[in-house]
């Protein structure tokens, strides 16, 4: 799928989870597991990506563009890690007062999988997240 500048911003909604909870958001190594936190937290990985995808990624799949999981998890544990995991408002909510909304739509927009629905950095910097109390930051949007 290839690596560009909108892979930036969904380390920046990464990073900004892991401010609000304290721990990163996908806590593995293996690839089949990070893809069901993923999924998990996120929701499904849209069709059309998983058919884009590298041939060396369908072993992650069954049936075109189902994930392999829980059937190609590895271990006990990783079906655990995988299934404590929240849905992304419940995530933020668990960690952010009622003021959360702005937070988990800008997220919401950062974490998008396909980079052309994700939010730009200039939207994200317009983002009411940012700017409903404009005497939070001081420089220009």
């Amino acid at each position: 799928l290839g690596w560009n500048y909108p892979c930036d911003l969904w380390s920046v909604g990464c990073i900004l989870v892991e401010l609000c909870s304290g721990e990163a958001l996908f806590q593995t190594h293996e690839n089949l597991e990070h893809l069901a936190m993923m999924e998990r937290v996120l929701g499904p990985l849209p069709q059309h990506m998983v058919l884009r995808a590298d041939r060396r990624a369908e072993k992650y799949f069954r049936r075109g563009t189902r994930l392999d999981w829980p059937d190609g998890a590895t271990s006990r544990e990783s079906l655990k890690a995988v299934g404590k995991l929240p849905r992304l408002p419940n995530l933020i909510m668990q960690h952010v007062d009622h003021s959360a909304g702005d937070l988990i739509d800008l997220l919401q927009g950062l974490l998008q999988y396909d980079p052309v629905d994700r939010l730009k950095a200039r939207e994200a910097l317009r983002h009411p997240f940012f700017t409903r109390d404009h005497r939070r930051f001081s420089y220009p949007l």
